[in-house]
């Protein structure tokens, strides 16, 4: 086994319990956010398993991205939140930077398929790392990823159809795995852009209505 993997990968083992602990912490604190916020939205957690951590090092290493120790593992606590406008996506993460004292990164992604999605890396800024329940989580991070509801639902079928192939469709006819492809590109171009243009157009109608009664 390569040795920064194997260093990793024993980190990880001794901290896996920390990781979970603090994921369900940002998972609490972002739930506060959105509870208050009044943000329509579906939420789910999880930290990385151990054979998923040493899975992505190994991909990451053979497209050149070497990771030297965990903390280098951005995504080992991943929160995703998914909205049903683009609005309220831009809100949430005004209300993230004021949370978090304004340390977060954001990166916006946007696959040749069409398919957006924000990432952020969170860490808990000095003040709370002063209180004495968080200190533990000192230098860890989480990543949450925001996404809309049609976009999220598009990528989810993709993922199992496409990627996650339980049918292995791709190596029994590498003809019809590409007419699915073709046909799930078709969605997002035709269907799945519109909509989410549609349902934000009709989200913002009704607000402006709201304020005029």
């Amino acid at each position: 086994m390569d040795k920064n993997l194997k260093k990793i990968l024993t980190e990880y083992r001794a901290k896996k319990n920390l990781y979970a602990e603090y994921c369900n912490v940002v998972h609490v604190l972002l739930e506060n956010i959105l509870h208050s916020g009044n943000y329509k939205y579906h939420m789910n957690s999880r930290v990385k398993e151990i054979n998923s951590l040493k899975e992505k090092v190994k991909a990451k290493k053979q497209r050149g991205k070497i990771y030297k120790q965990l903390s280098d593992v951005k995504d080992i606590a991943g929160i995703r939140v998914v909205f049903y406008t683009d609005s309220e996506r831009k809100r949430f993460i005004y209300s993230l930077r004021n949370e978090f004292e304004k340390k977060i990164i954001v990166q916006e992604t946007e696959k040749k398929t069409g398919y957006r999605s924000t990432h952020i890396i969170v860490n808990f800024g000095n003040k709370r790392i002063r209180l004495s329940e968080y200190k533990k989580f000192k230098g860890l991070e989480c990543e949450i990823q925001l996404a809309l509801i049609l976009n999220h639902a598009w990528a989810e079928v993709e993922h199992d159809i496409l990627y996650k192939d339980d049918l292995h469709l791709n190596n029994l006819d590498e003809k019809k795995y590409s007419l699915l492809k073709q046909r799930m590109q078709k969605v997002m171009d035709n269907y799945i852009k519109n909509a989410s243009n549609e349902l934000e157009e009709i989200v913002g109608y009704v607000k402006r209505l709201k304020k005029h009664k």
